[in-house]
């Protein structure tokens, strides 16, 4: 048996597990889409190019690290959530600059207003993020003469998602937040002296972001 017909057979195992009987599967769930609702997103940040590249030949890569995200806000209904969103992701990268070491770590902070319109199906809620905010990005040098290269601004993200039930309002599922930003110019710290300049693809930033994994909350109130 390979390992889509293992994941298909647990799939349907978990679910029918959720009902006492084919008739309960059927039936309208007993659970609360109304009221306050926080998420948690846990997984993976992977860079996207942007402005600046994620991959230069012979400078290196903007290789994936950590990533997560914290959403809060009221359920309207069934239909639409209102809220903001808060994402944190870290890159991993290799890439090197002329006058310094290589860089040591990657990091963007994000927070954004949010609309969620949600299609519940039985247990399930299939839905989307879509809201402006503004992001910051940094990469920092390990050692020499530059401190770090960083870029800020506006930004929008979209963030499709699958939720399920599992109790009356806790939920589980998938998420990927996809932070596309509009940095224009991107700044080199050296000490106390920042310059900053039209960002392009030798810059190791600004990219875009994306930010995918385990998407896991309840309702309250």
């Amino acid at each position: 048996m390979n390992h889509r017909r293992i994941f298909v057979a647990s799939l349907v195992i978990a679910l029918v597990s959720l009902c006492m009987s084919p008739r309960e599967c059927l039936a309208k769930p007993d659970i609360n889409r109304r009221g306050g609702q926080w998420g948690v997103l846990l997984g993976a940040s992977l860079c996207v190019p942007g402005r600046a590249d994620c991959h230069r030949e012979s400078l290196g890569d903007t290789r994936p690290s950590f990533g997560m995200g914290v959403d809060l806000g009221y359920r309207m209904n069934r239909f639409l959530f209102f809220g903001a969103g808060y994402n944190y992701g870290m890159f991993n990268p290799t890439r090197e600059i002329e006058t310094s070491d290589d860089y040591s770590v990657g990091y963007q902070n994000s927070v954004f207003g949010l609309i969620r319109p949600i299609l519940p199906l039985w247990r399930f809620d299939i839905g989307v993020d879509l809201g402006p905010g503004f992001s910051r990005q940094a990469f920092r040098v390990r050692e020499g003469a530059v401190d770090k290269v960083y870029s800020q601004g506006f930004a929008f993200k979209i963030a499709p998602l699958v939720d399920i039930f599992v109790t009356r309002r806790f939920y589980i599922g998938a998420k990927v937040d996809i932070i596309l930003n509009a940095h224009r110019r991107a700044c080199v710290v050296t000490g106390d002296v920042t310059n900053c300049k039209d960002a392009g693809s030798r810059d190791v930033a600004p990219v875009h972001q994306l930010i995918l994994g385990v998407h896991l909350g309840t309702t309250f109130l």
